[in-house]
């Protein structure tokens, strides 16, 4: 038998299957009767709504894919570890000293491009004066980075103290989450370089007490403090 026959002899069962009486259910005067007919048209039916299913899942996922750039969900805990940097010493003993430190005079000590992993950066400089007496002194700490070399500047004035510069390089918040392809790809994706940190320190007043009597100077310590993010509990959340 050809195609064209086997085709026309299961048309035709599949016909008689579709006319056929298969249950009754009360009455021969009330009742309701289920023909094949109805048998395939509610199969038919569960079909075409797995089918349907399928079809916006599959394209659920690839629209998430598509816009997250990965296949799985990641999560993790960021914890941060502190690491003491360079410092210098030294003295300034007149008005209008200063003292540059970092990349402006190219001291490699101050440089963590190649750190990747670099929440943020800390400068301070602890200074004191001695001799002179009262008020006027004064004295400048300017930070900046190779990549961006207007910085901050703070003043302060006195005998001494503290003056602290926090620059951001990628702070990150407690908990990290996003897409990726791998758990390495997940890490990778939140490394950037880190900065060549420089600056300034100046001594721009003496104080009104200031003779040649009462000379004065200023003593002064210049240090990084740097502080590196890892990830913690970091496991996969969801494949998308």
């Amino acid at each position: 038998m050809d195609i064209a026959g086997i085709l026309s002899e299961n048309l035709s069962r599949f016909e008689k299957y579709n006319n056929k009486e298969l249950y009754h259910i009360g009455s021969n005067s009330v009742g309701f009767t289920v023909t094949g007919r109805l048998v395939s048209g509610f199969i038919g039916f569960v079909v075409i709504i797995i089918m349907l299913m399928l079809t916006f899942s599959s394209a659920a996922n690839s629209i998430v894919v598509s816009d997250l750039g990965g296949t799985k969900a990641f999560t993790a805990n960021v914890v941060l570890t502190e690491i003491s940097g360079p410092s210098i010493s030294g003295t300034l003993n007149n008005e209008g000293d200063s003292e540059d430190f970092g990349y402006i005079i190219g001291d490699d000590e101050w440089d963590y491009i190649s750190e990747l992993r670099i929440s943020h950066i800390d400068v301070q400089v602890v200074w004191d004066a001695s001799g002179g007496g009262g008020g006027g002194r004064q004295v400048t700490f300017d930070v900046s980075s190779e990549n961006n070399t207007v910085g901050e500047s703070q003043n302060s004035g006195g005998g001494g103290g503290t003056i602290s510069t926090t620059w951001a390089v990628n702070q990150l918040p407690e908990t990290v989450s996003d897409t990726a392809d791998s758990a390495d790809g997940f890490v990778q994706s939140y490394e950037t370089p880190g900065e060549w940190m420089g600056g300034k320190f100046t001594y721009d007043s003496e104080s009104f007490g200031s003779t040649l009597v009462l000379s004065e100077s200023i003593d002064y310590t210049i240090s990084l403090t740097y502080y590196t993010w890892e990830f913690e509990d970091l496991r996969e959340i969801v494949e998308v």
